[in-house]
């Protein structure tokens, strides 16, 4: 079969191959058909060229990305399609700058974020690109590599401000870094003319050490008295004259008098001769031991607590009924310190000690209570120290003296007589404190290694403790290892 070819068209001429023997018949008519159709479309595709009809063509989907950049940097975006059309959101961010149809050139102008739009010829969208420009962290990213190399560090732009994330050895390590990243943020803030940015440190330290705090707080006091001479506090009568002491207390030093002798002179008249001699020693010993994590606060207490008025309330009109407000004021031995390990073995501790105790002596009388004074040690310093090291933090050398002459006007200056007539009142006070700290990196042991202070500690019998006057008897595994080797050992922290 032959088909006359058409005007400006090329000819197809289809030529059934000669039927093979034993080829079915209808596999024969449905190649014809085939045949046919193809030559359909050979007229169709010409005759809709002609009326000036286009075949739809199918658009790709836009480029949805997003670029960082940083200040005065620039990228280069390749398109699917060429472009007609760009827009840029806000160019004091970013610049875009079309070469050609089918490339993008943008460039990073400011801080901040903005986007850029690409469109073709037919008005569909090409592209649509985020873009955050930011502050140039290469140099500071090498800068924290060279200062820290063990560090596993990233910093990353938010805003004006910069975030330091991973994790670095210790503290120190940490704080370095910060402060390389707060002059980096300093620094490009003056060179851009932009607002003054933060750093935002999220590092974490991979092993924090635990430090052991050993306090010392040691006082001696010492305490003398002296006092001797003749009490004229007395009335003095002579005939139809009588004279009225000059003072009424003769020993105005310690306001107690001590030992005294009196002897009549007539029957109204007395002397009292007074003399002592007193020496008294104090001592303070407390030694606190705290444990704390590296960078946290430990406190630690032991004492008591004192009930203090701190004021009224009253209610009601006319007879009111009052009720007193009480405070608790803390009293005993109290420590607080925080550590901050350094390097390997150095540390840096911050320590703040107390020792205080009620006071009878200065105790003062309000309204219907009576309210006692303390006696206060107190020490708060920053120091730094080895592992093991130690160092007086505090110390206190302190002495008083006070004496008092008194007696009769004329009559105490006598040479010789006139120590009958006057009294000598000495007092000397000496206090010596120092307070020591100590610390050491904590490790954690067995709880077999641990020795308590009770260990090997039993109440005694009444037998013991009626006939021989025994507290606690020796008991325990450690004791009697001690008993078979040799002689007992003391129980207890308080020997005779």
């Amino acid at each position: 079969m032959r088909f006359p070819p058409e005007p400006g068209l090329a000819t197809a001429i289809y030529s059934p191959p000669p039927p093979r023997r034993g080829l079915d018949a209808s596999i024969v008519l449905r190649t014809t058909l085939l045949a046919l159709v193809g030559l359909l479309m050979l007229l169709v595709v010409p005759a809709m060229a002609d009326n000036g009809l286009r075949p739809s063509i199918t658009y790709e989907p836009a480029q949805m990305r997003r670029v960082e950049l940083s200040i005065g940097r620039s990228t280069i975006i390749n398109l699917s399609r060429d472009a007609k059309e760009v827009f840029v959101a806000d160019p004091k961010v970013a610049n875009a700058v079309v070469r050609s149809t089918r490339k993008l050139f943008i460039i990073g102008v400011g801080d901040g974020a903005t986007s850029i739009i690409a469109l073709d010829d037919a008005g569909q969208q090409l592209a649509s690109i985020d873009i955050t420009v930011g502050r140039d962290l290469n140099v500071l990213r090498q800068t924290i590599k060279a200062v820290a190399p063990q560090a596993v560090v990233d910093a990353r732009a938010v805003g004006e401000s910069i975030l330091l994330t991973g994790t670095v050895g210790s503290a120190v390590e940490a704080q370095q870094i910060a402060d390389v990243a707060g002059a980096f943020v300093a620094t490009s803030s003056a060179a851009s003319g932009g607002g003054k940015g933060n750093v935002i440190n999220a590092l974490t330290v991979r092993a924090k050490d635990q430090v052991m705090l050993k306090v010392t707080i040691a006082e001696v006091q010492r305490n003398v008295l002296k006092q001797l001479g003749v009490d004229s506090s007395g009335t003095w009568n002579l005939g139809r004259i009588s004279l009225d002491a000059v003072t009424t207390n003769a020993f105005p030093v310690q306001g107690t008098p001590g030992n005294s002798i009196t002897s009549n002179f007539g029957s109204k008249n007395s002397v009292t001769l007074r003399a002592l001699e007193q020496a008294g020693v104090a001592r303070t010993l407390a030694e606190p031991t705290l444990t704390a994590i590296s960078g946290e606060t430990a406190a630690f207490l032991v004492g008591g607590e004192v009930p203090i008025p701190s004021g009224y309330s009253c209610s009601g009109t006319g007879t009111s009924t009052c009720t007193p407000s009480i405070e608790f004021k803390k009293f005993g031995v109290a420590l607080t310190f925080t550590p901050v390990v350094l390097s390997e073995g150095r540390m840096s501790l911050r320590v703040a000690t107390e020792v205080s105790e009620i006071d009878a002596q200065n105790s003062t009388r309000y309204a219907s209570f009576n309210i006692p004074g303390f006696k206060v040690r107190r020490s708060e310093t920053t120091v730094e120290l080895p592992s093991g090291g130690s160092m007086v933090t505090a110390g206190l050398i302190q002495q008083n003296s006070r004496q008092a002459i008194t007696g009769l006007p004329g009559l105490l200056n006598l040479p010789i007589l006139g120590v009958l007539f006057r009294s000598r009142d000495y007092q000397r006070q000496e206090t010596e404190l120092m307070i020591a700290v100590s610390p050491y990196i904590a490790k954690p042991m067995s709880a077999h290694e641990i020795t308590r202070p009770d260990d090997g500690f039993a109440d005694a019998m009444d037998p013991q403790g009626v006939f021989l006057g025994r507290v606690n008897r020796i008991y325990g595994p450690k004791v009697d290892k001690a008993i078979k080797g040799g002689a007992p050992n003391r129980i207890g922290f308080i020997n005779d």
